[in-house]
């Protein structure tokens, strides 16, 4: 049976790896509905956010056949380590995974073994059956699926900066995403993540992540900012969310109609 198309490259992956700044912007919601509406845009990710969001892995998998058919890759940040959430999101066919909050050169080991097949990890073989390998029309899976798969750690707390090279050079990750916000509220600066100490660890961290060879990415709020940060040379941004998207929009015309009716 022929397939529409190669549903095993991962056109984020390679990209980032090339350089190619990749702009994201993040869901919140679980509606595929609004997935599918951002997807109509120019965005190149969707950050489907399973930490913050009330997402599960129906709702993940539920977006991503959303955006399927549209020029965008879904990216998922789970809410925390484990073998399970990781196997399960990898059989569905989510080969971008974002996993917050990890300090460590160990941790991030764990998270790789969690994620590769033997004799690189303990994954289980059953993604030959299942949406993954597109339920078998991929006989080539198991031989492309560390080529394919990213694995992001997220580092956003000073322990995390601490042991930055450590987890930056751990084989096969996809590269490191950094979080600037809980950063910022770890440091002890709310949520002011222009304050200058903030600043200095994310200059610092993109700085010797790009040196390490590895793909960096991170979040930015102005456009001053993202250029910034594509200055330094991270390779994936995330801009906007969906949420701020509704409200700000929702406020914007509910002022544009009471300022013309005066």
């Amino acid at each position: 049976m022929p397939m529409v198309k190669d549903y095993l490259e991962n056109k984020f992956k390679h990209n980032i790896e090339a350089g190619k700044l990749q702009f994201g912007v993040a869901q919140e919601t679980t509606s595929m509905d609004v997935a599918e509406v951002l997807a109509t845009s120019d965005y190149d990710w969707l950050f489907v956010d399973g930490e913050h969001g009330p997402h599960t892995v129906q709702t993940i998998l539920a977006v991503a056949r959303a955006i399927a058919p549209y020029d965008m890759t879904p990216v998922v940040r789970i809410p925390q380590a484990g073998t399970g959430i990781l196997k399960q999101l990898l059989d569905s066919g989510i080969q971008n995974i974002i996993i917050p909050k990890v300090e460590s050169g160990e941790e991030t080991e764990d998270i790789m073994y969690w994620a590769s097949y033997a004799p690189r990890g303990n994954r289980g073989m059953g993604a030959s059956v299942v949406r993954a390998a597109r339920f078998g029309r991929h006989a080539d899976y198991f031989e492309r699926a560390a080529k394919e798969i990213c694995i992001l750690p997220q580092i956003e707390s000073p322990k995390g900066i601490e042991n930055l090279e450590a987890i930056a050079k751990t084989p096969g990750i996809g590269g490191v995403f950094l979080g600037p916000i809980d950063l910022a509220v770890e440091m002890g600066h709310g949520v002011n993540i222009f304050h200058p100490e903030v600043e200095k660890a994310m200059d610092y961290a993109i700085t010797r992540i790009k040196e390490l060879g590895v793909p960096v990415g991170t979040i930015a709020v102005t456009p001053e900012q993202a250029k910034h940060f594509a200055d330094l040379g991270v390779s994936f941004l995330g801009v906007g969310a969906d949420t701020a998207f509704l409200t700000q929009g929702a406020d914007a015309a509910l002022k544009m109609f009471k300022d013309g009716m005066k």
